[in-house]
């Protein structure tokens, strides 16, 4: 789990922040509702959304909002696993692709497919990459850079194991090309090749243990 939310700012916050992919959504959230953060975030990439709440005369308007589940309150176990099996399903071909060869250990080579055919990265060479939309963008030692047409996500479960961490919703970065963390400014990390990436609240801790080990 990544976080808890007790209202629509906070949730927001994370979503921002993060990468979710299944919401548990309460109609109810302290004076507003679970509608109330849909409207709001409107545009954004939601992940799968199961609503949970005791009142059952929103499942309509849950639906409207492509709701995966709508779970009643007190929710029963069998019920819930259900949903989380639903999620599950969900889950692209590619994706799980990439989950089971990021299984098999570190990856020493990487093949980026471009709007140009294929580019085959050493991980070794790569410094960090940054989110664009349903695009990533690698940037490599030698200052120069490859634009990927796949989510950054994919990658983040292929370089994980070679000890890339997501610093912020919109960074994943190699941990060896760090030459310092400023902790002013929200903070932030100074790369080796020089470029600055932000490092977001929710990892901060995460990154700081992680420095720690290097």
């Amino acid at each position: 789990m990544i976080a808890a939310c007790q209202s629509v700012d906070e949730a927001i916050a994370v979503l921002n922040d993060e990468e979710v992919d299944l919401l548990f959504l309460d109609v109810n959230l302290n004076g507003e509702s679970g509608f109330d953060l849909l409207e709001r975030a409107k545009g954004a990439d939601f992940p799968s959304l199961i609503f949970t709440t005791a009142h059952d005369e929103f499942a309509i308007q849950a639906i409207k909002h492509a709701a995966l589940d709508y779970l009643l309150k007190p929710i029963d176990a069998e019920d819930l696993v259900k949903a989380v099996r639903k999620a599950g399903t969900r889950i692209s071909p590619e994706q799980a692709e990439v989950a089971e060869i990021a299984s098999k250990g570190a990856p020493k080579k990487l093949v980026i497919p471009t709007t140009e055919g294929m580019h085959i990265l050493n991980v070794s060479e790569i410094v960090r990459c940054e989110s664009s939309s349903n695009y990533t963008q690698f940037f490599l030692k030698n200052k120069t850079s490859v634009l990927a047409s796949k989510t950054m996500k994919e990658y983040e479960t292929l370089l994980r194991p070679a000890g890339f961490e997501r610093v912020h919703k919109s960074h994943l970065v190699n941990l060896e090309m760090i030459s310092r963390y400023v902790s002013a400014d929200g903070g932030y990390l100074l790369l080796t090749e020089g470029s600055t990436v932000p490092v977001s609240n929710r990892k901060k801790e995460i990154l700081v243990q992680h420095l720690k080990r290097l």
